[in-house]
Parts: structure tokens; C-alpha cells; sequence
């Protein structure tokens, strides 16, 4: 638990030395000006594909929860979203959104319950790292650059393998004696508990592909929503396509967990990559704070409807 907190703090203080980093390198009175002058009718567009973002999240989680026959209604799920985008948002880790999720989901099939919103994660990244993957081949087979290939598809094989044993009772069973060895808090026994509710999915290919295809749009929308704020700054240089390359390549890049929310990470990762389409990094950085912005408002409405919404 003490190595927890000190880590929690070390994080923190990665991310402030990152963007301190930033700010030492690049002129701030350019990025006080580009906040200054943004326009107000393109940060309304860019909040709109966060909105949708978080309602098509929402949606594929509900498509899993229907699977189970959870019976949640559509408004009771997009509320919960919310309330657990607050949580993902404000606690040091970034499970605690997946928590509420569970909590507020169910009362008494907490293995279930912990199950889908595991199956929700696992297939939103396979949708990001399919989504990474066309982007970096892009630019391999257009741009001569490959730099980002071997990481894309080492993180892909992993993930693939992970919804193999999730999924599949026949992979399971290579690591379940393994597994059933760990004694502590009786984790083997919990784990295979949640593994057996998992499985069910392993055959509704219908289901994971709808679900595969959400994920792909969420990234989508969240190359869409950097875009507007571009333009929001004034700066009509650059169009979409960049964004859909890189923007996905960041997300990866943001899952490294050293710092707190990714903070520094995020905005070093737009300077380095929005700089090869010539955009100057006081700008790159302008997109990344004030997207993360937008999205910080989302998440205050979260915590509005969790201040207010009582669980059932």
C-alpha cells in the first residue's frame, strides 16, 4: 500500500517534470495567445465527438451488458459512463471507472458484472491497436516510415492472445492448473470464477465484432474531436488525415503508466509526431491541453450525476 502511494506520487511528479519540460523548450506567451484567440464555434464541434465518445462507449457496454441479460436501460448505462469517466479521470488509477462500473451495474452478480467490463476493455483495445495498425501502415507504405510497426503489432499479438484465453476454454485450460495454485485472498479460485463467465462470449462473433467496430469508431472520434481544435486555434494548414494516423499512435503511447492520466506523455507525443505535417509545437501542445480540457469537462459532469444519481 505504501509502495502504491509513493508511486501514485512519483507519477505525479513525472508528469509535472514532462510539461515543465515542454513549457522550458517551447515560447509560452504563443500558447497563452493560441488559448487566448480560439474560437469559440469550433470547440463547440470538438466537444461533440467527445459527447459521442462517451455515448458509443456507453453503447458497446450495454451490448455486452444485454448479452448477460442485465436488463440496464439505455439512460441508466450512459449515466453510470459517465459517472465512471469522472473516476477514470480523478483517482490515480485508471480502474477506478471500471469499479464503479461494476458497482453500479449490479448488486448481486458482481462475476459477471466484473466480467463484461473486462470483455469492454479488452475489445476496446483490440479496436485501437486494429485502428493503430492501418495508421502505421499508412505511413510505411506512403511515407517510408515504419518506426511504429514492431510496437503496434507486438501490442496486437498481445492483446489477441489475451481475448484468446479470455474467450476460449481450450486456451484456458493450458495456465487454469497454474492458476488454481494461487492461494492468496483465494485469487486462483476468483479468477477462474470470472474466467468461466468470459467464456460465454467466446462464440457470439457477432457480438465481438459489433463491439470491435465500436471501438474503431470511439477512435475515430477521438481523432476528430484534436481536429476541431485545430481549427479552433485558427490554423487551417493541416486537415484530417494526420489526425486519424496519429492520434491513435498517441493513445497507445498515453497507456504507458508513468505518469498521472498520461499527463506529459500525451503532450510530448503530440509535439514529436504533429511536428512531422509542420505543426509547431506550441500549437501541438495547445491541441493536446485543450483537449484534454474538454474532456476534463465531460468529466466534471460525471461527478455532477454521481453527487446526485443514487445507485439501485
Amino acid at each position: 500500500m505504501k509502495f502504491k502511494k509513493v508511486w501514485n506520487i512519483l507519477r505525479v511528479f513525472i508528469g509535472i517534470l514532462l510539461i515543465s519540460f515542454l513549457l522550458w523548450r517551447l515560447d509560452i506567451q504563443k500558447i497563452l495567445i493560441n488559448i487566448k484567440t480560439l474560437r469559440a464555434d469550433f470547440l463547440a464541434y470538438a466537444m461533440v465527438p467527445y459527447f459521442f465518445f462517451i455515448v458509443v462507449s456507453a453503447w458497446r457496454w450495454q451490448v455486452l451488458l444485454d448479452f448477460k441479460n442485465f436488463k440496464l436501460p439505455f439512460g441508466r448505462t450512459i449515466l453510470i459512463y459517465f459517472i465512471a469517466f469522472f473516476f477514470n479521470n480523478f483517482l490515480p488509477t485508471t480502474v477506478g471507472g471500471d469499479v464503479m462500473r461494476v458497482l453500479y451495474s449490479t448488486k448481486d452478480r458482481k462475476a459477471d458484472a466484473l466480467a463484461i467490463v473486462l470483455v469492454d476493455r479488452i475489445l476496446g483495445f483490440v479496436g485501437l491497436f486494429i485502428f493503430a495498425l492501418i495508421a502505421v501502415l499508412y505511413l510505411m507504405i506512403f511515407k517510408g516510415r515504419g518506426e511504429f510497426f514492431p510496437f503496434v503489432i507486438i501490442g496486437l499479438f498481445v492483446i489477441v492472445i489475451i481475448t484468446l484465453i479470455l474467450f476460449s476454454q481450450k486456451a484456458y485450460r493450458s495456465i487454469s492448473p497454474w492458476i488454481e495454485k494461487i492461494r492468496l485472498w483465494k485469487f486462483g479460485y476468483h479468477l477462474n470464477r470470472l474466467h468461466d463467465s468470459t467464456t460465454e462470449f467466446g462464440g457470439a462473433w457477432g457480438l465481438i465484432i459489433l463491439c470491435v467496430f465500436q471501438s474503431i469508431l470511439i477512435q475515430a472520434l477521438l481523432a476528430l474531436a484534436p481536429y476541431f481544435v485545430l481549427k479552433a486555434i485558427g490554423d487551417f494548414s493541416v486537415g484530417i488525415l494526420p489526425f486519424f494516423i496519429y492520434v491513435p499512435i498517441i493513445n497507445i503511447v498515453s497507456m504507458i503508466p508513468v505518469s498521472f492520466n498520461a499527463l506529459g506523455v500525451r503532450e510530448n507525443a503530440y509535439v514529436v509526431l504533429f511536428s512531422r505535417v509542420g505543426l509547431s509545437g506550441e500549437v501541438s501542445l495547445t491541441i493536446s491541453l485543450v483537449s484534454f480540457f474538454l474532456i476534463f469537462l465531460y468529466s466534471l459532469l460525471g461527478g455532477i450525476f454521481f453527487l446526485f444519481y443514487k445507485r439501485r
